[in-house]
């Protein structure tokens, strides 16, 4: 809702979340560091299953008020009277609330089931912010300067707390990642309530001056005020909480304290009550509040360099573009054959190919990572089997397949360079994007012939199969960032946001160099690589219609707006797909123990391998012995 109502709710929910994990994480932390041993309390798993439910109902209230005030939506989404689209703005809030609420499921089911790998909700928590953050940065195009400058603040913190909630899906339990999450949450509460009163006054007057330079300086002092408020707000609740622990520890002992709930240590029989059978040690560090305000000082200083950076860099660009038009005109009048090299729009079948490849890796990699986690989980395996292995390398097969059927397709199709990377007719360059799409094959082509040679008897160095696809992924990332769009604003905007996508799919693919067979890094790699797939075709449907006609308005704002939110709605799907082919898993896996007992299901084209025969070596069972199945 783009009026004060539309910022005061978000902006208390988030305020509300901030100010009680202010609370929460100290009461856990101290409760637990009396403690030689720590143990999670059993009150606080049950408090963040109610946390989740509450996050699950914040966000349908959120959805609801977005959709059905008066002047919303009410479920449309293109008007095909206007044929325009419908409150795009509203749809953008509406997308926000929705990741909002799956985090809130993800709690839900992290609590109750046992199955959900630890840190999922983390992630979950993350990737939720991060999708804010992405349709705030593209919110704002085309408003005014201090509507955009206002925003762009915002985002400091959103961006902020995503990377403090991903370093805990792997810092699990860790005070300053906690309360830093927690200030970053209370700054998003009340900048967002900040942002009502600064563009739409709720009490009356004149409106700022939205031109006014003051303004802009001002607000961004505002906005460290703000921030040095949170940081007092998380001290004193730290301090309080401090207080309260130790008053009960002179009471009675040394107690546990959770929510109210208070227990004796020397209380065994009350002891088993609260406390789950974890046997984790968590010994997280506290700073002290000096260096978090040097640090909130050092951040101050870091935050502000890009504003001031912006202004210089868009002129930058302004004049590289208008000397870029300036020669492509002289070349024109002098040779006017070099128009064959200038950049050819994507066509369709391109981006079908390319969305197929990545697709059928992220559905394959669906399908193989949760029954393996299942496996190791059930200590079926301990080491690689022969049957994983085997996989692994029909895997790496696969990819060089395609990649070399990729390269192949983009230079001999009837328009493609034919392997001609410079004309000496025009004195210039053969068409580039054919390249830029080959050099990408070619390094997903290394990718697959290192994931062969891996399990071959040359030994390589464990790990560098995850380090030669995150080589891949970077390199397709940054050939995107760089691809040739001309003036196609709206191209522009689909790679950048495909850009998103192989990126985080290529720190993921990093970080498994060092983590390796970690379920949460596996699973968010195939999302990355579903939301590509999908995304390309994406790209194709809009830039080059299949069925004919003219392509979108490169032009329109609105079109823009539209499919930011539309990315969102594919990554809701590629973890859907993810959900269900995680479910299914399960099933197969207990269907199987269930049916063959000792006989160990591989991902190796049906063949199975019993355990108990260790003289054998993992010899195959024949097919045609229904008795042994």
């Amino acid at each position: 809702m783009a009026n004060f109502k539309g910022h005061a709710l978000p902006g208390s929910f988030f305020l509300l979340f901030g100010l009680w994990w202010s609370v929460k994480y100290p009461l856990q932390y101290l409760s637990k560091k009396g403690n030689k041993k720590s143990q999670r309390i059993y009150c606080f798993q049950r408090v963040d299953a109610i946390e989740g439910a509450i996050k699950i109902t914040f966000a349908l209230i959120g959805m609801l008020a977005e959709q059905f005030v008066p002047d919303g939506p009410h479920l449309y989404l293109y008007s095909g009277d206007n044929r325009d689209w419908v409150k795009l703005m509203n749809w953008q809030h509406t997308t926000m609330y929705l990741f909002y609420g799956l985090s809130g499921v993800v709690d839900v089911f992290t609590y109750v089931s046992q199955e959900v790998p630890r840190g999922l909700d983390r992630l979950m928590l993350s990737v939720a912010v991060f999708v804010e953050g992405c349709l705030f940065y593209y919110h704002v195009l085309h408003r005014p300067m201090l509507d955009q400058h206002i925003h762009s603040l915002l985002l400091i913190a959103i961006f902020s707390g995503a990377c403090s909630t991903m370093l805990e899906v792997f810092l699990r339990d860790n005070i300053v990642l906690e309360m830093f999450r927690a200030g970053v949450t209370i700054v998003q509460g009340t900048w967002f309530w900040q942002i009502g009163v600064v563009l739409f006054q709720p009490w009356g007057g004149p409106m700022w001056d939205e031109k006014d330079h003051s303004n802009i300086m001002f607000l961004t002092m505002c906005f460290f005020w703000h921030w040095a408020a949170a940081v007092a707000v998380l001290a004193l609740n730290y301090t309080l909480a401090h207080c309260c622990i130790q008053r009960c520890r002179r009471g009675g002992g040394e107690p546990y304290i959770g929510l109210g709930v208070r227990q004796q240590k020397g209380d065994a029989s009350s002891e088993a009550a609260f406390l789950n059978g974890s046997d984790e040690d968590n010994n997280p560090s506290l700073l002290p509040h000096l260096e978090k305000e040097k640090d909130g000082q050092e951040l101050q200083g870091r935050t502000r360099k890009p504003v001031r950076r912006e202004g210089v860099r868009a002129a930058w660009v302004v004049d590289a573009y208008g000397e870029q038009r300036e020669r492509s005109c002289w070349r024109k009048l002098h040779h006017p054959k070099v128009r064959r090299a200038s950049p050819m729009p994507t066509s369709f079948l391109g981006s079908a190919l390319r969305g197929t490849f990545f697709f059928v890796f992220g559905l394959w990699w669906s399908v193989r990572y949760p029954l393996k986690y299942l496996r190791r989980k059930g200590g079926a395996e301990s080491h690689p089997s022969y049957g994983v292995r085997r996989a692994e390398i029909f895997e790496g097969a696969v990819k060089a397949f395609f990649a070399l059927a990729g390269i192949l397709v983009e230079q001999f199709v009837p328009t493609g360079p034919h392997l001609q990377l410079y004309s000496p007719e025009t004195h210039g360059w053969a068409d580039l994007t054919p390249w830029h799409y080959t050099t990408m094959y070619l390094f997903f082509l290394v990718s697959g012939i290192v994931d062969v040679v891996s399990h071959s008897p040359l030994k390589l160095p464990l790990g560098l199969d995850r380090l030669a696809l995150s080589m891949a992924l970077l390199i397709e990332g940054l050939l995107f960032c760089f691809h040739d769009n001309g003036d196609a604003a709206l191209d522009h905007h689909l790679h950048s946001l495909l850009a998103v996508a192989i990126f985080a799919g290529a720190l993921c693919a990093l970080l498994e160099v060092f983590l390796r067979d970690h379920i949460i890094l596996e699973t968010f790699r195939t999302s990355s690589f579903l939301l590509q797939g999908s995304w390309l075709w994406q790209i194709g449907f809009v830039l080059s219609p299949p069925w004919g006609g003219p392509g979108w308005d490169q032009t329109d704002g609105s079109n823009f707006a539209f499919l930011t939110m539309c990315f969102c709605w594919h990554y809701a799907g590629a973890l859907a797909v993810l959900a269900a082919n995680s479910a299914a898993s399960r099933c197969c896996n207990e269907s199987c123990q269930l049916k063959f007992g000792d006989i160990d299901v591989e991902l190796d084209c049906g063949m199975c391998i019993r355990k108990s025969n260790q003289s054998s070596g993992g010899a195959l069972l024949p097919e045609s012995a229904s008795d042994d199945k």
